[in-house]
């Protein structure tokens, strides 16, 4: 991965704006965060409420895009409150909001990240935290603990899924105790943590992290058939435009139930390699392999049983079919599963796959 640091612009800022700047660079590639996803920090002096000279922990605030955010975005929490809390074996999360928002620089402010910990209890100045395509590809498996080691050596440590929050935030500061020697934590189904003695540093280590990930899927993908070969026919792209007229008035009617929709539609190489492949019908329902994914694209996408893609009123009918079945299927799901009070919100689907044709969004 290609590095966007510019000195010339870097030069001149400060060090909040320079963690603003770094912290835009990540966001702008798609393939290092979701959006609202991924966080960034420094630990830079500040003066108290009263005066006194402490240190502070900024951090991107919850809610906000790295790719869009400002100075206002970073709250400050104070790393003498954060640090007191290594003391501590076991903190829920509601305990743990409710003391870091009594830790504030400035009260009232932005809501820290839930993973505020995790860069506290780092002891770098610089912490950067993604979930790159190219990272979870090696991670997101049952055989991380010997790809991960296979592609990194020593240089990172590599750490089962926790959910958001103290538990992995304490995991994550005694891993790197115990190995100080590494450079990098890989978070399993999750993501990348990365540090530096100044943000410049923390950046770079990012892009060389993924960078080698990057080469490592390349070269095991190197002659061989990714996912099967394909087993419907791609359209050209005249003809793409042609099917996806016919089809995105009718898949936007029946998505647009209970609220309104607007469709994206993705025909990319790397999407029609996948939805038209052999093995796109089962590997598209095994679910989502990073559980923050979710939020976003439903646990499951719609996928679309049709052979063909050139004949437009059929792919259109077939497409109904497949939204109404995957109506019907979440909604057993859900009933399966519920709980008391639980109410069903929205059985349609975020994301649709269309072989020959490509992936909406909605």
């Amino acid at each position: 991965m290609r590095s966007r640091w510019s000195p010339e612009e870097a030069g001149a800022l400060g060090e909040l704006d320079l963690l603003v700047y770094a912290s835009r660079l990540i966001g702008a590639e798609t393939s290092l965060v979701v959006w609202g996803g991924g966080n960034t920090s420094i630990k830079i002096g500040e003066r108290d409420h009263r005066g006194r000279e402490v240190t502070v922990l900024r951090v991107k605030g919850s809610g906000s895009d790295l790719k869009s955010v400002q100075r206002k975005d970073f709250p400050g929490a104070r790393m003498d409150d954060i640090l007191a809390l290594l003391e501590r074996q076991e903190m829920d999360d509601q305990e743990m909001v409710g003391y870091l928002a009594r830790a504030l620089q400035e009260p009232g402010g932005p809501r820290p990240s839930i993973e505020t910990l995790l860069h506290g209890f780092l002891p770098a100045y610089a912490v950067i935290h993604t979930h790159a395509d190219a990272i979870v590809s090696l991670s997101n498996n049952e055989r991380a603990r010997e790809v991960i080691p296979g592609v990194y050596g020593k240089d990172v440590i590599a750490l089962p899924y926790r959910r958001p929050g103290f538990r992995i935030s304490r995991e994550v500061a005694d891993a790197l105790a115990e190995h100080p020697e590494a450079k990098a934590l890989i978070l399993e189904r999750h993501g990348t943590i990365t540090w530096g003695a100044v943000v410049r540093d923390a950046y770079e280590a990012t892009l060389e992290l993924i960078t080698r990930a990057e080469e490592a899927i390349a070269e095991r993908k190197r002659g061989r058939r990714v996912f099967g070969g394909p087993r419907v026919p791609v359209l050209g792209a005249a003809e793409r435009r042609a099917a996806a007229l016919a089809v995105a008035p009718r898949l936007r009617g029946r998505l647009s139930g209970r609220r309104r929709v607007i469709l994206a539609l993705d025909d990319s190489a790397a999407v029609m390699e996948f939805v038209s492949s052999a093995a796109a019908p089962g590997l598209s329902q095994v679910g989502p392999a990073t559980p923050d994914h979710t939020i976003y694209t439903k646990r499951l996408p719609c996928f679309v049983g049709a052979d063909r893609a050139d004949d437009f009123d059929t792919l259109a009918a077939a497409v109904e079919r497949s939204v109404d079945e995957f109506v019907e299927a979440y909604t057993r799901y859900f009933e399966a599963h519920r709980f008391e009070g639980a109410e069903l919100v929205d059985p349609l689907p975020r994301v649709v796959l269309v072989p020959g044709l490509g992936m909406f969004t909605a």
